[in-house]
């Protein structure tokens, strides 16, 4: 076994790590070191799906297995106030829809690959998913760097933070008069670039469904923790 963390590994700890967000997010959301520890969480998952469709044998499979679980797992979050529209793993679909589009069009057109990735975003963002482009650029950003070093990840990590800052504080100055970052915990994420760089490559144990299905049902504990504590 090589040293580092294997991919199974890094599921486990970004489970984990999301766990803890969820908690603070539900039943204690003004911890906020709960939300901060939580940030950790999706880049690591960001980098998974983008190793997930270099290794995968059907790429067509890997989309409609997250396809069906946006669907379906939408349903807990019925019973919560939610700030999105559709779930985490419509925006994993939305960032693997996008590496897909662009790794097959950069052959024929560069232009019309990142055209087809940027429309993608769009999408995601317009819908509500969870994260919105942003989550879809970051997970292209893991695609293009997943096999790169440690800076280089921290490098493309800073970058695309730097721009997500100006971004949103170009559109609130537009709209508000005053420039505001409204999802600075955001920067946290970057915490995450040491993790990512242990990656050793190597797959490790196999239990894909367990991380489908703890997703629904740790909502559905919490969620129902959270009503009977409001009783």
């Amino acid at each position: 076994m090589k040293r580092g963390l294997n991919s199974f590994q890094l599921k486990i700890i970004a489970t984990v790590l999301m766990t803890i967000d969820h908690i603070g997010a539900i039943l204690f959301p003004g911890i906020l070191v709960l939300r901060i520890i939580g940030r950790l969480s999706f880049p690591i998952f960001a980098f998974l799906i983008a190793e997930g469709y270099k290794h995968t044998r059907s790429v067509k499979r890997y989309l409609l297995r997250l396809a069906v679980c946006a669907v379906l797992f939408q349903v807990p979050d019925w019973f919560f106030d939610i700030n999105y529209a559709l779930n985490i793993f419509a925006t994993l679909f939305f960032g693997l829809c996008a590496i897909l589009a662009y790794d097959k069009l950069k052959e024929k057109s560069v232009i019309l690959s990142w055209i087809a990735a940027l429309a993608i975003s769009v999408i995601a963002e317009r819908s509500g998913a969870d994260y919105g482009a942003y989550g879809v650029f970051l997970i292209l950003l893991m695609f293009f760097l997943s096999s790169g070093s440690f800076y280089k990840l921290l490098i493309g990590m800073l970058a695309l933070h730097g721009a997500y800052a100006a971004y949103e504080m170009t559109s609130t100055y537009i709209s508000w008069g005053k420039p505001v970052f409204r999802h600075y915990l955001q920067l946290y994420s970057i915490l995450s670039v040491p993790l990512i760089a242990l990656y050793n490559n190597e797959q490790g144990k196999k239990m894909k469904y367990f991380f489908y299905l703890f997703y629904p049902l740790h909502l559905i504990i919490l969620y129902a923790i959270d009503f009977i504590i409001s009783c």
